[in-house]
């Protein structure tokens, strides 16, 4: 990971000495950060409540009065991380074409200060599945669920008007078959821990690029007269 301070760290240190108050919504954003950083850092085996609660600068009794358990915790950190790497529409964005709509719905969040923290998870995450199966369907039902979830829908709302050619049942799968288009395979980033991410640009290119062929693949054609 880059080495820079972290807004966890950056808390941490103003805490020294004559302590700092901080609303609920602070604190809990303060302890998913810490959280995050010590998962990405050691894996769930070697990450405890008290370093959790070290790294924040705060009591252990005092993290227990916002998570029960340490698995709770850990899974609100990869839920948060999940949420953030794609955006939903905003309200004026909603009266957008479809290839407009997809194109937002499939960007990841300009926000994601460090894209290779969500990878460095994901490699977490699947060495650990066995172990905690339930952190891995949690971060599939927030991140690649989410999106595809948000993706069905704008496909219903064009197969009602007319947009695209899609019986009802066919939806669910031409959503995942246009995330997965979009994402690519993932596999080689996460064996070689040394390959470079695309740039931003160049998941925007094959963004466009996988939207347009979707689009000319579902898009109402003519039928032959009989």
């Amino acid at each position: 990971m880059p080495n820079k301070q972290s807004g966890c760290d950056a808390v941490t240190q103003r805490k020294r000495g004559r302590p700092v108050q901080m609303d609920p919504a602070e604190r809990e954003t303060l302890v998913l950060d810490c959280a995050i950083e010590l998962l990405s850092e050691r894996g769930p085996d070697d990450v405890t409540m008290a370093d959790i609660a070290r790294r924040a600068g705060m009591s252990k009794r005092t993290l227990y009065t916002l998570y029960r358990s340490r698995e709770e915790l850990l899974g609100a950190g990869l839920k948060r991380i999940g949420k953030t790497l794609f955006r939903t529409l905003h309200p004026d964005e909603r009266d957008a074409s479809l290839g407009d709509r997809l194109r937002i719905l499939l960007s990841f969040d300009p926000k994601l200060e460090d894209p290779s923290v969500p990878l460095e998870m994901l490699r977490v995450v699947i060495a650990e599945a066995r172990n905690y199966p339930e952190m891995g369907r949690s971060l599939g039902r927030t991140g690649p669920g989410q999106v595809r979830d948000l993706l069905c829908a704008e496909l219903i709302k064009a197969a009602a008007t007319g947009e695209i050619d899609l019986a009802p049942d066919e939806i669910p799968a031409a959503a995942e078959l246009l995330f997965d288009m979009v994402v690519g395979n993932t596999i080689p980033c996460l064996l070689d821990p040394d390959r470079l991410l695309q740039l931003p640009e160049e998941n925007a290119a094959r963004r466009d690029r996988a939207v347009d062929i979707f689009l000319n693949g579902v898009r109402p054609r003519p039928r032959p007269e009989s």
